[in-house]
């Protein structure tokens, strides 16, 4: 029906939308690293590139990797309700999903950059396994948790003073430097995978887990949010819904704003990790409220079906985001690793976002699936065409004696 048409064409385009500010947030890391280079670097920004990291904290930085973790939240629960009408097992299909999400995942990390993220949601994807018979009503109930439990961490910080710094030592960095803007591509390999910021390896091992542990704070109520909206329908039959967009566009992005500003109006260095933890999320549901709200109002333009192409080769241009990043920035590449600044490096995201943007749907014209989701389809449903194998039901079952 042209419902279900249009709401999925709602939820690739707003996929294909929160590629834009991931490429802009990940420019960052992909310019400066994950462990404070841009902090050095910064005594040498123009004003202009101190505007524009502010903008970029205060509007990205946290506030598009939500959206993703809701989106594939909200996946799960309608890729298990396609499977079902299949009469085929949920568990066993996403279960082969979230696995091969995990080496996709690994490789990218391993081979190409350090910032991936498709590891973790793999890996979370099995946990969310055991909410898919939820109701809604519990899943709100997990929400409103997991949220009170990002807001307690942000208070507490408020009153608890940071015992340390997350930023590696100055040798560490400006090695990296070196090797990320003038080495080879083994050079930067063998970096990623072997030198550690922060002393021993054991001690970077427990770090990174610490790390992964606050980034399941930060997404799994978004992974539970996205369950809870699909099976409640928030996204259905968009176009009666205008209100209710409206109506949490309106709440939210005032809310998740002022909490991104509050470091910026009241400079005490506590304020940081409510803002990241908390308001970032609530930013991020605000956007998904501002972007459904948008796209009712506009209709399937020209120019919105864009956006609908990207989302529907979302995991293609994700990774084809990094190379083309770590190709320009890296030494095996352009070089220009830690050295055009934040500004040059937003257009440089933007650039890549447009040309995806307009290339998109050239691709989808002749191709129905993106290379990697092609290979997901298939492994997830172990067929060569990528389609689920229908299972005709057991009629001895429903014979009445």
């Amino acid at each position: 029906m042209n419902t279900s048409s249009t709401r999925l064409q709602l939820i690739d385009a707003m996929r294909g939308f929160s590629l834009l500010g991931i490429i802009l947030a990940n420019m960052l890391i992909f310019q400066y690293g994950s462990w404070g280079l841009i902090d050095i670097q910064a005594t040498s920004f123009s004003r202009l590139d101190h505007m524009v990291n502010g903008l970029l904290e205060v509007l990205v930085v946290g506030s598009f990797m939500p959206i993703f973790a809701l989106l594939f939240g909200f996946g799960i629960v309608k890729m298990k309700e396609s499977l079902e009408r299949r009469h085929l097992s949920p568990y066993t299909h996403l279960g082969r999903r979230f696995a091969l999400l995990m080496v996709i995942g690994m490789v990218h990390a391993f081979f190409i950059w350090d910032g991936d993220i498709l590891t973790y949601y793999g890996a979370f994807g099995f946990g969310l396994l055991l909410y898919l018979r939820c109701r809604p009503n519990t899943l709100l109930v997990w929400t409103s948790l997991g949220f009170g439990v990002l807001l307690l961490i942000g208070l507490v910080s408020l009153i608890v003073p940071d015992s340390g710094s997350d930023t590696a030592d100055n040798a560490y960095l400006m090695n990296m430097l070196s090797v990320y803007s003038q080495g080879s591509y083994l050079d930067i390999v063998l970096h990623r995978n072997t030198e550690t910021p922060f002393g021993s390896f054991a001690f970077s091992f427990v770090l990174m887990f610490l790390l992964l542990f606050s980034t399941s704070l930060l997404y799994i109520p978004l992974f539970w949010l996205g369950m809870y909206m699909a099976k409640k329908g928030v996204f259905e039959q968009a176009n009666t819904k205008k209100s209710l967009y409206m109506r949490g566009t309106l709440l939210f992005v005032p809310i998740g704003l002022a909490l991104k500003l509050t470091p910026l109006i009241i400079p005490v260095l506590e304020w940081e990790t409510l803002a990241v933890l908390f308001g970032g999320p609530v930013l991020a549901i605000g956007y998904v409220f501002a972007f459904a709200w948008i796209y009712v109002a506009v209709g399937e333009r020209r120019w919105m079906n864009h956006f609908t192409a990207v989302g529907k080769l979302s995991l293609t241009n994700y990774l084809l985001q990094s190379v083309l990043a770590t190709t320009l920035f890296y030494g095996y590449g352009f070089g220009w690793f830690g050295q055009l600044g934040v500004t040059m490096g937003a257009v440089i995201a933007l650039g890549i976002y447009v040309l995806q943007w307009l290339l998109s749907p050239l691709y989808l014209r002749r191709y129905s699936y993106g290379p990697v989701e092609k290979l997901l389809r298939m492994w997830t449903n172990l067929s060569r065409n990528g389609q689920p194998r229908a299972v005709t039901p057991n009629i001895h079952s429903a014979r009445t004696p």
